[in-house]
């Protein structure tokens, strides 16, 4: 594959499958004793990084309550009429099956999006739009999503399940779906889910959204198209991956979003599970400030009564507090090794972002986030430029002892 560098952004790599493997020995077809092999050498990919005009990837969300929802990408290229490479109806486009009478090109195919050898998206192709136009072009859409959406069509047989952890039960349910995708599980969950039968006809991804109700944490398709799941959200070990600030010490923004708004009070929860008894917590201070704003889980997959009433503690976010919803930069600002760091960022990884002020008090503000969304906007004439959606999160040292400043019992330190 020959990649297309974008001066500012970096090598970027646009693979389209043509769901068949040139490779392949076909009976009938190949020629023995010919290059064709028995199993060929995987599916084949075409490079159409050199028509693309831009590339959008939207992953993960905006706020920590919002569900996760498919990773998409959408690309726009054109080319002149006379190229009829990409166009579904050419049976003569080199990506045209001819074995199978199939367009090489078309929904369902697998896409990935890489940057310097590293993904930004792998999923597969959902719409294949073709636009043609009199002035002598021919545009296409296309529209892509990770193992999420794959997720969402499918349905669950009738299942029973055990009192077992949330990661348990995630791989219980792929099992039934007969998902074959790459999973990447946390071997530290915080909830346990009760023995409750999943009903025929039970949507996977909706339940698999039901599981990260109870666990709090996060379930999404990584850049590399691995579900992954991780535990209940709250302090972290994690140092920061990338670290913003606007002195032109560390990683350069240009914008920051700080919502601050009456959306994230939660002064009243109350969760029940499959059976059991409400389980209420609720703050009265801020019920009389703010009215109650109430969160409510009718029917919890957790086991027990004690857990929903964790639950329902944790929930609890009764006093309004300002913080960077989400910091955006161009790579055109950024140093390579800037960008390198930030190109692969992950959800639920730390970053920090320092914001100074010529007036005020305090003259500086410094957040430590983690990352709940990741937006990117490569436009091969103006640019690559990202933004990241972050919630609050505390991030703690570890208690080395005999260490100077990590050997001190206090509260950023923490014994594992």
């Amino acid at each position: 594959m020959t990649a297309t560098t974008l001066v500012t952004g970096g090598t970027y790599l646009l693979e389209l499958s043509s769901g068949y493997d040139g490779e392949a020995f076909y009976l009938d077809e190949s020629v023995l004793n010919g290059p064709d092999v028995l199993d060929g050498d995987g599916v084949d990919y075409v490079d159409i990084t050199p028509v693309v005009q831009n590339m959008r990837i939207s992953r993960g969300r905006h706020k920590p309550l919002d569900v996760f929802g498919p990773g998409t990408m959408s690309v726009s290229i054109s080319v002149p009429k006379t190229n009829r490479n990409y166009d579904p109806l050419n049976t003569s486009s080199p990506y045209y099956n001819a074995l199978t009478e199939q367009p090489g090109l078309a929904p369902l195919r697998p896409i990935r999006l890489s940057r310097n050898g590293e993904y930004l998206f792998t999923g597969v192709v959902t719409t294949y739009h073709q636009t043609y136009t009199l002035d002598g072009l021919t545009s296409y859409n296309i529209f892509a999503a990770d193992n999420t959406y794959v997720l969402s069509q499918g349905s669950l047989p009738s299942t029973a399940t055990t009192s077992q952890t949330s990661s348990a039960r995630i791989t219980a349910v792929l099992s039934a779906a007969a998902f074959t995708g790459s999973t990447s599980l946390t071997a530290s969950p915080t909830a346990t889910l009760g023995a409750y039968t999943i009903p025929s006809g039970t949507n996977v991804n909706a339940y698999i959204n039901r599981i990260q109700q109870a666990e709090q944490g996060r379930i999404f398709c990584s850049r590399a198209n691995v579900l992954t799941a991780q535990p209940r959200i709250g302090t972290t070990l994690a140092a920061p991956t990338v670290t913003f600030n606007d002195t032109n010490t560390e990683t350069p923004y240009d914008t920051i979003l700080v919502e601050f708004d009456q959306q994230t009070v939660i002064n009243n929860a109350n969760i029940t599970i499959e059976g059991g008894v409400l389980q209420n917590a609720s703050d009265g201070t801020s019920i009389s400030q703010y009215f109650t704003q109430t969160e409510a889980i009718t029917d919890s997959l957790l086991s027990t009564n004690a857990q929903a009433a964790t639950l329902a503690s944790y929930l609890l976010y009764p006093n309004p507090k300002p913080r960077f919803t989400s910091v955006s930069t161009t790579f055109a600002s950024l140093t390579d090794a800037q960008k390198t760091a930030l190109a692969p960022i992950e959800i639920g990884q730390t970053v920090e972002i320092t914001k100074t002020f010529t007036s005020g008090t305090p003259l500086s503000v410094q957040q430590s986030l983690s990352v709940e969304g990741i937006d990117h906007n490569i436009d091969m004439a103006s640019g690559h430029r990202m933004t990241l959606w972050t919630s609050a999160t505390i991030v703690l040292n570890q208690f080395i002892l005999d260490d100077e400043t990590f050997g001190v019992l206090s509260t950023t330190n923490a014994l594992a």
